[in-house]
């Protein structure tokens, strides 16, 4: 299994595999095609593609800037991880903790002065928790009330 992440460009293949990206629940993420709107108003923030192979497994986005203020977060080290998702024709495959393992990585090429990536979770998602925990994430100890409820800050150190 080869995962790999890249950074989302507007291609007619990609918008394709984002028509088709299959994602019923969005209790507690975006879609990739709500992340890609937000990203051509707002050039601060990323979208990145978890590919297998040469097929769209996952998807997020990287914002810097205003988007770590917006958890409590340092406009000058932080990037804000969200709207993480797996399509749901991947689930179950170990996808999104490589894709997770890899990220930090993947920032410190993108975001040289960039050491921490953190990002908001709720409280209810405890699978998402379990998954970050996994992939080295830990608690800030910030917590905060997002759109849908109590969430946990977690951060993760960039490999510099």
């Amino acid at each position: 299994m080869s995962v790999e992440l890249m950074q989302y460009t507007d291609t007619t293949q990609n918008r394709q595999q984002i028509n088709d990206y299959q994602l019923t629940d969005v209790t507690y993420t975006g879609t990739p095609k709500s992340v890609v709107a937000k990203a051509k108003e707002d050039p601060d923030r990323m979208p990145i593609m978890i590919m297998l192979e040469d097929q769209l497994a996952g998807f997020f986005c990287l914002h810097i800037h205003k988007g770590p203020l917006e958890i409590g977060g340092n406009v000058k080290t932080d990037v804000l991880l969200r709207a993480l998702s797996i399509d749901e024709r991947f689930r179950g495959q170990g996808i999104s903790l490589t894709a997770m393992n890899l990220v930090s990585t993947f920032v410190n090429v993108l975001f040289p002065n960039v050491t921490r990536i953190i990002l908001a979770v709720n409280q209810r998602n405890v699978p998402a928790q379990r998954l970050y925990q996994k992939a080295g994430f830990r608690d800030t100890g910030i917590h905060r009330v997002g759109k849908i409820g109590p969430q946990y800050v977690l951060f993760k150190m960039v490999n510099n």
